[in-house]
């Protein structure tokens, strides 16, 4: 029942009634009115025949009620203060999401760095063995064709890592524009609907 937009749906519903009070009490939803009988009495028959398209609505229940309600502006005012501490929560989250992508991806590139160092440190071990003189000419010869095959070898490892932690890293881009829109249109819409609800557009 929760987070389905069902009190604004219903507040959207309040109008000739002079109180109305909504909470999610468990997975129930608490309704309080106050009015003249025909104005609560077609304000029930909206409840039990409309409902927002999300919600699940099990059952109905009618009881008195004594007690004070607060009035439909007053509540009115609550609820959109609910509604934009909830925005502000989730603008939150998606900060802190936004800082731990950020983080991956400085470890990518600091995982990167550490293969060039590498790389860098293979092709120095490749000039050191060059550089030996001590060894004859046909041991130079065999240990040069060795190393151009392992060079070749640990290039193309190398290249096929690179093209991958690329390939991650657009991955990860990609992902988070997603959920950055994703975010950002439900956000949007959120806004629009409370707009609308307190009559600001």
């Amino acid at each position: 029942m929760q987070d389905v937009g069902y009190r604004l749906f219903l507040l959207s519903r309040a109008h000739n009634l002079k109180g109305f009070e909504a909470a999610n009490v468990g997975e129930n939803l608490i309704v309080l009115t106050e009015g003249d009988e025909n104005s609560v009495n077609r304000f029930i028959q909206i409840v039990k025949s409309e409902k927002p398209p999300l919600a699940e609505v099990s059952e109905v229940i009618v009881e008195g009620y004594d007690g004070e309600v607060m009035g439909v502006r007053e509540y009115r005012e609550q609820l959109s203060l609910e509604q934009l501490v909830k925005i502000a929560t989730v603008g939150v989250e998606m900060r802190d999401d936004i800082k731990e992508m950020k983080s991956d991806i400085k470890e990518m590139k600091a995982d990167i760095k550490e293969m060039k160092g590498d790389i860098k440190e293979m092709k120095g071990d490749i000039k050191t063995m060059l550089k030996k003189q001590d060894e004859t000419l046909v041991e130079i010869r065999a240990t040069r064709n060795e190393l151009r095959e392992e060079i070749r070898a640990t290039r193309s490892e190398l290249r096929e890592e690179i093209r991958a932690t690329r390939d991650e890293i657009r991955a990860l881009r990609e992902d988070l524009k997603q959920y950055m829109d994703r975010r950002f249109e439900k956000l949007e819409k959120e806004i629009a609907l409370i707009k609308q609800k307190i009559g600001l557009t």
